[in-house]
């Protein structure tokens, strides 16, 4: 999920340097845009990782993947996962889901608004975030989902959380997700939940190797995993027309870490911040995830992992649509700097994932105007 951050440009600066200017949670914050001889070693392009040791047996495979996933946390906070085992048919229905959910009425869409629910989980209109205030708003509409023990199919009889999970709807009387009711919709509950079970899967397994990156035990973050928020969230983004637009605002993730799967497109629409302030495009690709760390992450490693600060300006001139998938720990697990990075006599704040992801939601959707609006945009680029 995102953390808020705003970005622009400015030469006024100390000897004329240009500069990226940004709001991480309300702090103000830039970075040089540095070439020629002050430029750092920084990347130009995202590195691919092949994830078929995510699936051997043996110990070492995974240690050999997890020394390749530090390199890319460390210098980039982002890695493309290729042979990452997800098989092609759940991705492809996804996308043809989001494509016929997004073609619906938006009166259609409306019941389901996500400003009537507590997590502010449902459809979200277009211009319904605006990450960067100088903006009008994030030009996307999207669809929430996330973390419910009142979903049946988050709670499958034999499944190894299930007893955890309904634990965790004992205590809960108030459905989190909002699903559309309309006859016409009725196929994109199915579909989400498809791709959520397999990213789902894939993220139990990569965390296994992420730990092992930390020099950890595969199973360290288990305990603070039992029933983690995960979300879902399914996007469209209609082509800019303006340059001042923005797809949605530069930001970092507040989570674990996000799985990304980008229809393809001529021109990317993604880009992500490198060291020297230059915005370096994440090219779209249907075979393979864009995995980044979240904020969270990053505080468990004292910044020894970068979680890096990232952008969508859609101006392919084509439709947009992709589908995050975040994953974090349990609401009640405890956030806090590993030993190994910590300094001796420092003190180091501890918190739940859970207070954290509230307060960072309830921050970013202050940021909006309210009730979205923007549907005269979607009319104007389409026929309802």
């Amino acid at each position: 999920m995102p953390k808020t951050t705003t970005t622009t440009t400015d030469t006024t600066g100390p000897n004329n340097v240009k500069y990226v200017y940004y709001h991480e949670g309300g702090v103000p914050g830039r970075r040089p845009v540095l070439t020629g001889e002050d430029a750092k070693p920084t990347f130009t392009e995202l590195p691919r990782i092949d994830l078929g040791r995510l699936y051997s047996t043996e110990l070492a495979d995974h240690r050999a993947l997890s020394s390749e996933i530090d390199a890319a946390f460390r210098d980039v906070g982002f890695f493309y996962a290729t042979n990452h085992g997800v098989d092609k048919s759940v991705v492809d229905d996804m996308f043809s889901a989001m494509h016929r959910y997004f073609d619906l009425p938006l009166d259609v869409k409306m019941e389901a608004h996500s400003r009537q629910n507590r997590k502010f989980r449902g459809y979200e209109p277009l211009f319904s975030t605006k990450l960067d205030p100088t903006t009008r708003g994030d030009l996307k509409e999207g669809f929430l989902m996330g973390e419910d023990a009142l979903d049946a199919e988050q709670c499958a009889p034999g499944s190894a959380i299930a007893a955890q999970q309904a634990e965790a709807a004992a205590n809960s009387n108030t459905a989190r997700n909002q699903w559309p009711g309309h006859a016409d919709a009725q196929f994109w509950r199915a579909a989400v939940y498809r791709y959520w079970a397999a990213l789902r899967q894939l993220s139990a397994r990569l965390l296994r190797v992420f730990a092992l990156a930390l020099d950890l035990p595969e199973d360290a973050f288990e305990a603070v995993t039992r029933f983690p928020i995960t979300n879902i969230r399914a996007l469209h983004y209609p082509p800019q027309t303006r340059d001042e637009d923005v797809g949605i605002g530069a930001h970092t993730d507040f989570v674990f870490f996000t799985l990304l799967c980008q229809q393809e497109t001529a021109v990317p629409a993604l880009e992500v911040l490198n060291q020297n302030g230059v915005w370096v495009p994440a090219k779209p690709d249907r075979d393979a995830f864009v995995v980044n760390i979240g904020d969270f992450l990053k505080f468990l490693t004292g910044g020894y992992w970068q979680s890096t600060v990232h952008r969508v300006r859609n101006m392919t001139g084509e439709e947009r649509y992709s589908v995050p998938f975040f994953y974090s720990p349990d609401e009640a697990g405890v956030v806090s700097v590993l030993e190994r990075f910590r300094e001796e006599g420092k003190e180091y704040e501890e918190f739940t994932a859970g207070e954290y992801f509230e307060k960072r939601l309830q921050i970013d959707r202050r940021t909006a105007d309210g009730d979205g609006g923007g549907e005269e945009e979607l009319r104007s680029q389409r026929a309802y």
